[in-house]
């Protein structure tokens, strides 16, 4: 067996048998929202019959988390969210990384209508990076 097939060999045995990091718990941090304002974002994640399931807490209501995906200490999953005023469905899709006290994930509104945008808009990146504490 060569070199280069022993190490492919070898990483898909490791990806087969590495645990996926534990994501259930409660995770708070800051995201800036429009207008540049930070707001306060918070998650829980809780584990039953095999599967794991979470919850996007909200100001006005709380939104099921969707597509949950734990691979290592690699996390996704989306969010679909109603306007409160319109009630224009919006979804974003997180992304990002997990350690046993600290989740580093990036959002990004999937599916974006295409508007017209001033060249300030342009230049901001519509991904918002942002870290998440384990609270429990």
């Amino acid at each position: 067996m060569t070199l280069a097939a022993r190490l492919v060999a070898g990483s898909m045995w490791f990806s087969l048998v590495m645990p996926a990091a534990d994501v259930t718990g409660i995770w708070m941090g800051r995201i800036t929202a429009a207008h540049e304002e930070k707001q306060d974002v918070a998650f829980q994640f809780k584990s039953f019959q095999n599967a794991i399931a979470g919850t996007m807490f909200g100001d006005e209501f709380d939104v099921p988390v969707q597509d949950l995906k734990v691979t290592g200490d690699r996390v996704e999953f989306t969010v679909t969210t109603t306007n409160y005023y319109n009630g224009e469905k919006v979804k974003f899709a997180f992304i990002g990384t997990l350690s046993e006290k600290e989740m580093r994930l990036v959002r990004e509104r999937v599916d974006a209508p295409a508007i017209e945008k001033s060249a300030k808009e342009k230049e901001k990146d519509p991904k918002q990076a942002f870290i998440l504490k384990r609270l429990s």
